[in-house]
């Protein structure tokens, strides 16, 4: 079978995949019984009568088997699976994959030891056939894993594969489809590629053949022989994380686990006692609390020096990926008001844009009806650039953009850029850069810009913070600030540095610091220390650049000077 000609898009994104994964755990109740490619240093074939039916295909006569005695123990035999095989498949691709035979009491539920061993690998690929129990143990597992993926550790990838000689594959894949679904809901669960391919928000659970042939054609795309089984669990893990951001940031993870020495050696343990000298000398929490920006920075130092200026590879790769996005990915929006004249294509502009910027390579104005060539000028020394005063940059955005079939695209690109993200339910404090919003009056959304060595140190004492009031963006007030809140509700607000939308609250510290309470809603709450008790849910917290420069736009309103001036000679100034 002729191999399918991959795109520059779709091998980017594979190869993010192959050096992001590491291991592989491969779970099958025959792995030292097999005859071909066993690991273990005795062979046995187990009795005829404890076979698995789907390996029965014909009964074997006596001649037959005096030759199957004779025959090299390492002859690949039809019905058997290869081991060393399906190892060596990842070994060519720098994957650890551990091979796993439990015993046949052995459980699969959350508390077992099969299940400890999954839960921290990067795929899991199990025997659907578990010593004769018609896919019950693998169900069991298949589901706890996914569920724990789902509600224990929502932020973990998680892929399962099924391999397994029954013929029917589709009748595997349904009754895993009615365990995930009992677990799950109907909702959380897609069923896709006849029924083969089911996924929830971060875990995918593929069902494959393990060998090429069989007798359902429906599913001849599933059946994935030992050698190439490597390949198609990295195609399948692709899938989870498929966009080009993803794909850098596969990348990026990757990079980190390889130069983990290099961070391990900036920290290096004689500087333990230089450390915990600091922290005598300062308040202690606050000495820990200064090693995440420590650590944070050598990561960043890591990614900058292995990614490089473009991610992405060299010009040519860049240009090669985004024709292919171009092609497959970007559709035109019917209602775009940017006008590229009659007879202009689409996708070949935004080819020429997404590659060159406002250095086109076609000259538009041949088109009749243009409007691009007056989005450009000249810079002082004769390169393009986009010309700030006639460039409607919102129409050129909403053009590029197309029928991508996701609202508000720019403005989560906005919060993912501004936003510092919180994840899991970690305490939330209150300082420099946080979106509260009151929980009664006006219940209007509040920055905090209190300084930050205004916010620590404060000894279970009240304290006076400083808030701006953040309008809600409308048609005619366009939004400073997009932020994602604890729901994942976006929200558009504008920020007005003036000395009339200040705000000033009291609080009182908890251990030094003004921590928020979780209600009953699950909302963080800042509770203050003023005679009224006002309450406060915590939004959002901005970061750190983000949040100083939003300081220094307050700080630079409060230091105008005012005076006296001639009026004539003001007027001539502006």
């Amino acid at each position: 079978m002729a191999e399918a000609i991959i795109s520059a898009y779709d091998r980017f994104i594979i190869e993010s995949a192959a050096q992001y994964l590491q291991t592989v755990v491969l779970i099958d109740d025959r792995i030292y019984e097999s005859k071909s490619g066993s690991v273990a240093s005795r062979l046995t074939t187990p009795p005829e009568v404890h076979r698995k039916a789907a390996l029965k295909r014909r009964a074997a006569t006596t001649v037959e088997k005096k030759k199957e005695s004779t025959e090299n123990i390492d002859d690949e035999t039809p019905d058997e699976v290869s081991f060393h095989d399906v190892q060596n498949s990842f070994a060519k691709k720098r994957i650890i994959c551990s091979l796993y035979q439990p015993k046949k009491r052995a459980t699969f539920g959350k508390q077992s030891d099969v299940y400890n061993l999954c839960s921290t690998a990067d795929v899991v690929i199990v025997d659907w056939d578990l010593h004769g129990d018609s896919g019950d143990k693998a169900t069991t597992l298949v589901g706890s894993l996914v569920e724990q993926s789902q509600i224990e550790v929502p932020q973990q990838l998680r892929l399962v594969l099924i391999y397994t000689l029954e013929a029917n594959l589709g009748s595997v894949a349904h009754k895993i489809y009615v365990d995930l679904v009992k677990r799950l809901s109907k909702d959380q669960v897609e069923s896709r590629s006849e029924g083969l391919v089911l996924t929830t928000d971060n875990a995918r659970v593929v069902v494959l053949g393990k060998h090429e042939y069989t007798t359902l054609t429906q599913f001849s795309g599933y059946c994935v022989p030992e050698s190439d089984l490597a390949t198609r669990t990295i195609r399948e893990f692709s899938r989870l994380a498929s966009g080009l951001l993803q794909g850098i940031v596969l990348r990026g993870v990757a990079k980190l686990r390889e130069n983990n020495r290099r961070i391990l050696t900036r920290f290096h343990k004689d500087l333990d006692i230089a450390f915990l000298t600091h922290r005598a000398l300062v308040l202690p929490d606050e000495a820990f609390g200064q090693i995440i920006p420590l650590l944070t920075d050598e990561l960043r130092a890591v990614l900058e020096d292995t990614l490089g200026e473009s991610p992405l590879g060299k010009a040519s790769a860049v240009t090669g990926i985004l024709d292919d996005w171009c092609d497959n990915k970007w559709k035109l929006r019917g209602d775009a008001k940017l006008k590229i004249g009659n007879g202009a294509v689409g996708s070949e502009f935004v080819k020429d844009v997404l590659c060159n910027g406002p250095a086109f390579k076609t000259d538009y104005s041949q088109f009749r009806g243009s409007k691009i060539t007056g989005l450009v000028k000249k810079s002082g020394n004769g390169s393009p650039e986009w010309d700030e005063k006639n460039c409607n940059k919102h129409n050129l955005a909403e053009y590029l953009s197309g029928d991508c079939g996701v609202d508000h695209c720019h403005e989560r690109l906005g919060s993912l850029m501004s936003q510092r993200i919180r994840y899991g339910n970690s305490r939330r404090t209150l300082h420099l850069g946080v979106i509260v919003k009151e929980l009664a009056d006006k219940k209007r959304y509040m920055l905090c810009l209190q300084p930050v060595c205004d916010s620590v140190r404060m000894a279970s004492k009240d304290r006076a913070f400083v808030f701006c009031f953040l309008d809600k963006a409308t048609d005619d007030k366009l939004p400073t600030h997009c932020v994602m809140d604890e729901r994942g509700n976006l929200i558009q607000l504008r920020y007005k540095p003036k000395v009339s939308n200040i705000s000033v609250s009291n609080f009182k510290g908890n251990d030094d610091v003004v921590y928020a309470n979780k209600d009953a809603k699950g909302r963080f709450v800042f509770k203050g220390a003023g005679e009224k008790d006002y309450e406060y849910e915590w939004i959002a917290e901005l970061k750190t650049e983000h949040a100083q420069r939003a300081a220094e736009q307050f700080g630079r309103e409060l230091s105008r000077v005012g005076l006296t001036e001639s009026e004539w000679l003001r007027i001539k100034a502006k």
